[in-house]
């Protein structure tokens, strides 16, 4: 499988995970996680006029409960007690909370608890902005929409669709907020949840676009999870409603386009890492808008712009060559990626950057070999070193480690090849030289947890350290 460059992201979160502390929440709400998942949540049924029926599940939001109106007007108060003039409309709002209809009262509960959540909002300017607290305002907004949602009777699917269209404000929540694990995902298994139910009532909930309807940030969200959790099915979903929203776009704009083709490649090169069966399926679909608006727009766009393009091209056919080992597949891969990496050396004082040097000594490499073409082994090896050079000079951890072992793969590889113009001397200096960056950077990873890295790191140890047994027993030359 080839791994593209998700290192940082990969070892930072993988760090932080092993590091974080639980964030309390001095509250009357105490979310405590959320249901495992051969746990089968309860559903909540909706009916229109006409007898139709749909079921919900909300496992995520039905952990957060609600203490009652009273309560919660306590709570508000203590939050606000540092500034009580500046919170009195507030205040205001939540002492009224709890008069008129069923649907009234629903109905200010969305809009206090929106008014609560949003950081952005002129009402919260009188609350504490510190991490603790912000997260504690979420859990509070969060559990009055919990409350609303449950208020709501069988046949008020739009009140029902209301409260879970008001979920947004799971963004303000930090990176660490207690009640989900990993933390820094929750805002992202949330907005799914939510997203999930409106997609599922928008259909009896008075909605005439529900064909095209994909709720705000959802398919980020999707991406987010299935990359995390390494789940082939929440990355297709994303895919397929990326597509969806694309769709519904009138004669979408040149930048329209783009950023469809590149969230949609993205979304499913992931889902290519997981399941690169049936012929890179994934990869191949995904890259394919790429190519079309390239078609369309490549001698219109600026050098610059271009770049990064190529470079996500490159990228996607590197994945897919690796997994085929067609060779017009990589010769795809290092076009696109020599076009990323010559635009780079002429517009940039430094040149290229250890990312695009990186890929391109992949997509080398993997020529070389389908060629058996020393050549190409000599560039890949040179690129990955000067590659290896940049991140140490950028003094990166993480770029390092992945450049360290991304060297070693190349050296093993390399002596390998058992190309006649390669010496057994050679070959053994090759092999001693990736034992000793494999090892050097295998304790990283087993810190870290990087358990992909980890395992290519072992393979390379694996088969270079079999590679000089067998070269050291042998008489040839």
């Amino acid at each position: 499988m080839k791994v593209r460059l998700l290192i940082a992201c990969v070892l930072v979160a993988a760090a932080y995970m092993a590091l974080t502390t639980e964030t309390r929440l001095s509250t009357p709400i105490k979310p405590d996680g959320i249901p495992q998942a051969s746990e089968t949540p309860p559903s909540r049924i909706y009916k229109d006029a006409s007898g139709r029926e749909v079921h919900i599940a909300t496992p995520l939001l039905d952990k957060f409960s609600y203490a009652g109106d009273a309560d919660l007007c306590i709570e508000l108060r203590e939050m606000t007690k540092s500034n009580a003039e500046a919170a009195e409309e507030l205040l205001d709002a939540c002492d009224d909370i709890s008069t008129g209809s069923a649907v009234e009262i629903s109905q200010k509960r969305i809009w206090l608890a929106t008014m609560l959540g949003d950081g952005d909002e002129e009402y919260t300017y009188s609350l504490s902005d510190n991490e603790i607290d912000r997260n504690k305002r979420v859990v509070l907004a969060i559990s009055m929409l919990r409350a609303a949602l449950d208020a709501a009777a069988p046949d008020a699917a739009k009140e029902a669709f209301s409260a879970l269209d008001s979920l947004w404000i799971a963004n303000d929540a930090s990176g660490a907020f207690a009640g989900y694990n990993p933390p820094f995902l929750f805002r992202s298994a949330m907005k799914a949840e939510a997203g999930e139910a409106l997609l599922a009532l928008c259909p009896i909930a008075g909605r005439s676009d529900c064909d095209s309807f994909v709720p705000s940030g959802m398919p980020k969200a999707l991406e987010e999870l299935g990359r995390w959790k390494s789940d082939e099915a929440l990355l297709l979903r994303s895919a397929e409603l990326l597509e969806r929203e694309y769709r519904a776009i009138k004669d979408p704009s040149k930048s329209k386009e783009l950023d469809f083709a590149q969230d949609f490649s993205a979304t499913l090169g992931y889902a290519n890492e997981l399941n690169p069966g049936n012929g890179s399926a994934h990869a191949r679909r995904g890259v394919k808008p790429l190519e079309e608006w390239l078609g369309k727009y490549e001698n219109s766009t600026d050098e610059r712009a271009l770049r990064y393009i190529y470079s996500t091209v490159g990228a996607a056919y590197g994945r897919i060559a690796s997994d085929s080992q067609q060779r017009a597949d990589a010769e795809k891969a290092v076009k696109f990626n020599s076009l990323t990496f010559e635009i780079a050396r002429k517009l940039d004082k430094d040149g290229p950057s250890w990312e695009n040097m990186a890929n391109l000594g992949d997509d080398t490499l993997l020529l070389a070999e389908l060629n058996r073409e020393e050549a190409g082994f000599q560039k890949a090896l040179k690129l990955h070193r000067d590659a290896y050079v940049i991140t140490e000079k950028l003094n990166s951890q993480d770029a390092t480690a992945y450049m360290n072992m991304k060297l070693a793969l190349t050296l093993q590889h390399y002596a390998k090849a058992e190309l006649p113009s390669v010496t057994k001397n050679e070959r053994i200096a090759m092999l001693e030289e990736a034992v000793n960056l494999a090892e050097g950077v295998k304790p990283l990873f087993e810190q870290t947890g990087t358990a992909l890295y980890l395992r290519m790191t072992n393979a390379v140890l694996g088969e270079a350290n079999a590679q000089l047994i067998s070269l050291r027993q042998s008489n040839q030359p």
